[in-house]
């Protein structure tokens, strides 16, 4: 029992909630709110571009909360993207919600279709889907608690691994989603 338990506080993102054992890597911290969640993407976005990281992985349920339709963001993809030999692996269970909430981000997608793939998981996965972003340069942000957006970038070498294990479970068993372009008669 820590001191946080006997006043009844939640415990802090220090004691890296919901990885038992973790550990920050350098470099790691955690964030709380939509407004450090997102700030805490764009950070990783754009560090993935200056490193030159070859595949991003990215996991939501709808990515509602992320800043992807910002002209920033985008403009860090683009740079991130046309340095060629890129793939983006992105997973989501309802892509409605970037077509509506994120409508750059669903032209960029369309524009650079070559580079991402959009997947949705298998119709037998019931529980909710990871927040995560993982790149080949082992740097990953995971969300613990969905509903106040906490979480934390950057983690040991065990829990990168852990992270990168649960995205290929999901990845395994999801099918294309998300067209960029759709046809019609």
């Amino acid at each position: 029992m820590t001191i946080d338990d006997a006043a009844g506080r939640p415990p802090s993102m220090d004691d890296h909630a919901g990885l038992p054992g973790a550990k920050p890597a350098a470099g790691g911290r955690a964030f709380e709110g939509p407004v450090e969640f997102a700030q805490a993407l764009r950070d990783t976005i754009a560090g993935a571009s200056e490193r030159g990281t070859r595949r991003l992985c990215w996991c939501d349920e709808d990515f509602a909360a992320w800043p992807i339709g910002e002209p920033d963001v985008l403009s860090q993809l683009t740079h991130w993207a046309r340095a060629g030999g890129r793939e983006l692996v992105v997973i989501a269970r309802d892509y409605s919600v970037i077509e509506r909430r994120h409508p750059r981000f669903a032209a960029w997608r369309r524009d650079w279709a070559h580079v991402i793939q959009c997947l949705v998981p298998d119709e037998t996965r019931t529980e909710a889907l990871p927040t995560l972003w993982i790149d080949t340069a082992d740097q990953a942000l995971r969300v613990f608690d969905r509903e106040h957006l906490r979480g934390r970038v950057g983690f040991d070498r065990v829990d990168r691994q852990q992270a990168r294990e649960d995205f290929d479970a999901i990845l395994q068993r999801a099918g294309p989603g998300f067209a960029a372009v759709t046809l019609g008669l």
